[in-house]
């Protein structure tokens, strides 16, 4: 039975400072039993993560977090895998050319899959959601809460399939504002603690399941995501 998760958490694969296996083991001394390890720009993370998760009885949901823009506007992207092809060899060199910021190489093997931008050094919000797609992902809208307002009404009118509507920094206004909307209009809604470190000096974000989905939410988010468990 699936009671708590958190699904949005770092490793060292990308930039937080404990590995897979210490966050697998963080996440159940916190009573949290179902995860989402989501590194920015890399899944280099599932793998440990998942073989750990069977030593400590932890479901591993295969997850990415990618970086893209709306106007210059920071956006992130939560992919959750329905299947297995983020082991896919053409996503992962994608992955390896969009951490070297070699956008133009990207457009051109991602033309072969979906319409590109014709421009600009940043991958798009449009461009991130139809990549992650075409690869069996679900997507998200992270931390919506933290989008410049003035571009937020567009940016929800993007093909999102969720929004991350509980979430770390959120107000209790925020949280409630967004699980709304997230019924209204979109499947789904998810949440998770943006997990970096455990220091508390300097750390903008919080601990492993702080927030967390109960379990009705991770039952709703898993049948209407059709996303993988490990």
């Amino acid at each position: 039975m699936l009671t708590k998760g958190d699904f949005h958490i770092h490793s060292t694969a990308s930039d937080g400072e404990l590995s897979p296996a210490e966050i697998i083991a963080a996440a159940k001394a916190e009573g949290i039993d179902t995860i989402a390890i989501t590194d920015h720009n890399t899944v280099n993370g599932i793998n440990e993560a998942a073989e750990a998760g069977k030593k400590y009885g932890i479901s591993v949901i295969p997850a990415i977090e990618l970086s893209t823009r709306y106007k210059n506007e920071k956006v992130h992207i939560l992919g959750y895998f329905r299947g297995t092809l983020y082991k896919d060899s053409t996503f992962q060199e994608i992955l390896k050319l969009i951490k070297a910021r070699k956008i133009k190489q990207v457009r051109s093997i991602l033309r072969s899959f979906i319409t590109t931008e014709a421009s600009g050094n940043s991958l798009s919000a449009l461009e991130g959601i139809k990549f992650l797609k075409t690869f069996g992902a679900s997507v998200v809208l992270a931390h919506p809460a933290r989008i410049n307002q003035k571009y937020l009404p567009e940016i929800l009118n993007l093909p999102f399939d969720g929004i991350e509507a509980k979430y770390s920094s959120n107000s209790c206004y925020d949280t409630f504002y967004f699980i709304n909307m997230a019924l209204s209009n979109f499947s789904y809604y998810t949440g998770g603690s943006d997990f970096h470190t455990n220091r508390k000096e300097g750390n903008t974000h919080s601990s492993i399941g702080q927030p967390y989905l109960n379990e009705t939410e991770i039952k709703m988010f898993l049948k209407r995501s059709g996303a993988l468990l490990l």
